[in-house]
This record gives structure tokens, sequence and C-alpha cells, in this order.
């Protein structure tokens, strides 16, 4: 998995990523290039910014792409063109809308700055814009982006990071993987699954889970499955796990509004 020309990565200690929109059209201009390292065209083309990564290890020189308020030194920022007059509520993207290509290439290149810099894929390391303020504390003026993907706006801000995390996860594990899976077992509804423990998160497989508890998978497409639960939609991201798609069990919890437990001694994941 290379996306990044080796040269545009130079050696530095970095803390984080934070992904944006520019808020403009697909292609990067020159204000674009000026506020972000790295830029995803609507064709999924990547630009280089003006400024090197090197640049924000510090800022106190004031040279530096200046992409989060008061977040810059030590961040990495990497942006999708798109999102020109878009409104948060009622959501409208306007007519530049994110698209899938721009999403899952951005998530393959914070996959690569994460291998190169040693960037852990937490929250607090790797993380949209409109997140800042809750994992970092650091306030951002109403700033959402790009935490509302166009195709799925059901989604909820919290699915999209989790969900932007696993896709970066799964292109670090398409390279080198982390850890080998572990198994475990999921309780819910009665009844029992297994379950993958991958990278410190419990994984199911929803197509047997659906099918087990009488649930209807509506749709599975593009790293998104969608489930009808007694007439609730669920909108989960899909992680493939030995080439079946799986589901995060505190992900399902969130979205179920339900509660979670771990139990040690018989390794069992409880749901509600």
């Amino acid at each position: 998995m290379t996306v990044i020309p080796k040269e545009w990565l130079p050696p530095c200690s970095m803390k984080r990523i934070i992904c944006h929109w520019t808020a403009g059209g697909y292609k990067a201009t020159s204000l674009d290039r000026a506020h972000y390292h790295l830029l995803i065209e609507g064709d999924g083309t990547l630009v280089r910014g003006t400024h090197s990564i090197a640049d924000n290890v510090s800022t106190a020189d004031g040279v530096y792409a200046a992409h989060t308020a008061r977040c810059n030194t030590g961040s990495i920022g990497v942006a999708v063109c798109c999102m020109s007059g878009a409104q948060a509520s009622p959501f409208q993207p306007g007519p530049y809308p994110m698209t899938p290509k721009q999403w899952e290439t951005m998530a393959k290149v914070v996959a690569q700055l994460c291998q190169f810099y040693r960037i852990p894929v937490t929250p607090q390391t790797v993380l949209g814009h409109g997140e800042v303020e809750t994992y970092l504390g650091i306030p951002q003026h109403g700033k959402w982006d790009p935490m509302v993907l166009p195709w799925a706006p059901e989604m909820s801000r919290t699915q999209v990071g989790h969900y932007l995390r696993a896709l970066v996860q799964r292109a670090m594990l398409g390279e080198e993987p982390l850890e080998q899976p572990s198994s475990a077992t999921l309780s819910i509804g009665g009844k029992t699954f297994p379950v993958v423990m991958l990278n410190e998160s419990a994984y199911v497989a929803i197509r047997p889970l659906a099918e087990g508890l009488g649930w209807y998978m509506r749709s599975a497409t593009g790293g998104l499955v969608q489930v009808d639960v007694g007439g609730k939609l669920l909108t989960l991201s899909s992680t493939l796990i030995e080439g079946k798609g799986h589901v995060a069990c505190r992900e399902l919890a969130e979205a179920l509004g339900t509660s979670i437990e771990w139990e040690p001694q018989t390794r069992t994941v409880k749901i509600g």
C-alpha cells in the first residue's frame, strides 16, 4: 500500500492526523494547498500541499499548514476537495458532495501516514476536524468536517469517526497485520455467536448474527451494512475478516442504544 510518494514524507516526529474537507470544489486551489499537507481531488488524485509535513513539527516560526485551530503543532492535515455550499442542518451536501472514492483514498493516505510516522489509530490521534473538540477538548467553532457521508447521511458523527478509523486499520492490515485475531463469544438476545478479537476490539460476523436474531439485512456495500431490527434501520461499519463482513460489537451496542459488557473469565461480550 503506497499512495503517497516517499519524497513527500520527511523524517520527523508527528503526533496525529486530522482529516478535513476543503468546503470548495473538486480541484485543489492554491489556498487549499496552503492549509493542508495532502489533498484528494474529486477523481482521487493526490495533491501535495505548499507546506511540508515537517513544517508542523513546530508552529513557533509561523510557517506551517494552518488546518485546525490551536491544534497544528504535530498535526498532519489531510483534506478531501469537496463540499462547497454544504450545510449541516438540515443536511445539504451542495454541488460538490464528498464521494466514496475520495473517502476511501483518504483512509489509504492516512494508513500510510500512520505506518510511516508510527501514529496509533485512536480517536485522539486519527480523527476528523469535527471530532477535535470532543476528543481533544479544543474548541473548533462548529466545524463538522468530514463527519457526514453524503451517501449515508443517517450515520451519526460518532459512527462516521469509527468507520474512518476502521477503514484506516483495514488498509494497514492489508499490508502488514497488526496482530492475529483471537476468539471470544457474543451473548445477545438469548443467543450466542462467535466473536473475533482484533486490535483490542470485538467483531461479530453480521450475516449469521442477523439470521440468528431474525433481523433483515437491507444492504452490504462500500464498507457499510444496513440492518432492519424490528423496523429500526441500523447503518454499521463493516470490516472484512477472513473474507466475511464483521461489525464492531461496541458500535452495534451503541446503534441499538443498549449496554455492552466484557466477562474475561468466559471471554464473553454481553450486549443488552
